[in-house]
């Protein structure tokens, strides 16, 4: 929807769910509101999961992005392997440590009934596998007889942009949040102690493992609670099928990835702070974190967070082991925990840290965000249930950590909408590059730099083969004029009525080198058609760059109650940037026709 891409409508959004949250608490003391209570709470559940989907369907494209070009390259592969044998090799083909045959078998069954790979679909396909998890927790509450009421904090979390690169990349939106329902599913179909919920574990530990490596954890969770439950046939069963899993996992066609970093247990105390800040990460914001020697108060909030996490997963333990009878849902919420903390064990074993982990900030990708805001929400239910009996207590924490998710929820978005843009806008543009460039704009540190470590033939090759299959429409957005002639078909003639300025400052790269950043921004005049590209033109090249709209500061957003402001920019080190001196033009597009401008103005790019 073209219409929340240009203007969110956050104001409307964080107004609304305001003036919900108000006449709900206000139903609890004012009669005549009473009677529409049930229906408040119900639309304070289901308005947080409209505006995710909304803003979602805004911004995506249908081009995919560095590792789906791999995926789409396996599906490619399969159609054109000349036997069976092939084919399954193609389907379970390793990826580092991965196996990803659950995103390859989505992707050929949109193939078989669309011909094509939609990656847009794909993303969406993936995100609702947020709405299965959300509904097992909600399940979980009302198996303790608990008020819908106090599920309400649940969506603000888990329908956020806390993980925005999770949500918006293609293959990560469909192996992370299907693997973390997967795993969840498993847990509540065994914790179900029957027959059929064993078998449906089993096929749900199958789905969890070829989603990604960190899925093979469903095997052990699996086994631990049959173990705990008695079930020692069917625990015996279900060795039996992990072991011929595992065997296949790692015996067909797979080749040992060996670790070349330090041991976990080479810096103990500095890898125990950094697990407990996985866990504890749906706290990290998305703001720069430089890579500096300092302390960064949201990293500690994560360390903290993390901490309360584990001390609260040893009571869950405690009354598992206390408890007279048991029912599903303190297996499901155990074996949820114990994924989604085993999740970020796992990360940190094969990414060790030698230092304080709050020193570089850049630990994670907003990906993992995902694992976080899972094991969050897992959490708040599992306190809600601990604190069941105390009713004034339950009260409070439900209110306490429901103010506390709404505010994260706002804050997510006010943050990471803009991230969200700028992605979409350099994924449009990317088509651009490649035609005339050989290059990509979203990857690669160096300009010219090639997907797939700057092979020189793999991925025209690929990227030729996928547009004659119909496997992508990778140049749909490829409307502007090719680099050589761009100006000449686009000018004007006429000087660009707004103003541009350049700056550079010094930024650490993620291999902590200080280098020039630049930031390029255009103040358009009143009135005039918003600006789409810049173009910074030399002798031999014409670099185009998306001009993305800046967000105002919070105060004036909440004057104006517009996201964002006249101002558009754009930021790159200048190692994505070719030397020389160009001059600057604004590409802009009135209706069907593109038109630049010339600011007055040229750069340098050392």
């Amino acid at each position: 929807m073209k219409l929340f891409l240009d203007n969110p409508h956050l104001s409307a959004y964080f107004g609304l769910v305001a003036v919900l949250f108000i006449s709900f608490g206000a139903s609890f003391f004012i009669p005549k509101f009473s009677v529409a209570r049930k229906w408040l709470g119900m639309s304070l559940i289901f308005v947080p999961v409209i505006y995710f989907f909304l803003i979602l369907d805004a911004h995506l494209v249908n081009i995919p992005f560095t590792d789906d070009f791999n995926l789409l390259e396996t599906v490619y592969n399969f159609q054109h392997a000349p036997d069976f044998t092939s084919k399954i090799k193609v389907l379970f083909e390793q990826v580092n440590q991965h196996r990803f045959a659950f995103e390859r078998i989505v992707m050929l069954v949109m193939v078989f009934f669309t011909g094509t790979v939609n990656i847009k679909a794909q993303i969406l396909i993936g995100n609702l596998a947020l709405l299965g998890m959300a509904y097992l927790l909600f399940k979980s509450l009302k198996k303790e007889s608990l008020s819908f009421y106090y599920f309400i904090p649940v969506p603000y979390l888990l329908f956020s942009l806390i993980y925005w690169e999770n949500a918006y990349w293609g293959i990560a939106a469909l192996q992370n949040t299907p693997l973390i329902f997967f795993a969840f599913l498993t847990a509540y179909a065994v914790g179900k102690g029957d027959n059929r919920g064993y078998i449906l574990g089993i096929a749900a530990a199958l789905l969890t493992t070829f989603t990604s490596g960190s899925g093979l954890l469903a095997w052990i969770i699996g086994f631990v609670i049959l173990l705990f439950q008695k079930r020692f046939k069917l625990a015996a069963g279900w060795i039996l099928a992990a072991v011929l899993i595992i065997l296949f996992y790692f015996l067909f066609d797979y080749q040992v990835v060996p670790a070349t970093g330090e041991k976990v247990w080479t810096h103990s105390l500095f890898n125990f702070i950094f697990v407990l800040g996985f866990w504890g990460n749906g706290l990290y914001l998305d703001i720069r974190h430089p890579l500096v020697s300092q302390f960064h108060p949201d990293l500690i909030l994560c360390v903290l967070l993390g901490g309360l996490i584990f001390l609260l997963f040893l009571a869950w333990f405690l009354r598992i082991l206390t408890r007279r009878i048991t029912v599903w849902s303190d297996w499901f919420l155990w074996g949820a925990m114990m994924f989604s903390m085993g999740t970020g064990a796992m990360f940190v074993i094969s990414r060790p840290l030698n230092n304080y982990f709050m020193f570089g900030g850049n630990v994670f990708s907003r990906r993992y965000m995902i694992f976080g805001v899972a094991l969050l929400a897992t959490v708040y239910i599992c306190l809600i249930i601990l604190v069941k009996n105390w009713q004034i207590w339950r009260k409070w924490i439900a209110v306490l950590v429901g103010a506390s998710f709404v505010i994260l929820n706002f804050v997510s978005y006010y943050l990471s909408i803009v991230q969200v843009r700028k992605m979409h806008d350099d994924l449009v543009i990317d088509s651009y590059h490649w035609k005339n460039y050989s290059t990509f704009l979203t990857a690669g540190d160096l300009f010219g730099d090639i997907p797939f470590w700057n092979h020189p033939t793999r991925m025209k090759n690929l990227v030729n083969a996928l547009e004659s299959q119909g496997l992508t429409d990778f140049y749909q957005f490829n409307t502007i004029p090719p680099h050589q002639e761009l100006l000449t078909k686009t000018n004007t003639g006429r000087k660009f009525s707004g103003n541009f300025n350049a700056t550079f400052h010094y930024r650490n790269t993620d291999n902590n080198i200080p280098t020039r950043y630049y930031r390029f921004t255009v103040n358009p005049a009143a009135g005039s058609v918003a600006p789409s590209y810049f173009v910074f033109s030399s002798d031999t090249l014409n670099l185009v760059l998306p001009a993305v709209p800046v967000p105002n500061k919070f105060g004036d957003f909440m004057k104006t109650g517009s996201y964002y402001g006249d101002s558009y920019q754009y930021g790159l080190f200048n190692l994505k940037l070719p030397k020389g001196q160009f001059r600057v033009y604004i590409l802009t597009k009135a209706q069907e026709d593109w038109k630049s401008e010339f600011t007055g103005k040229s750069i340098v790019i050392k």
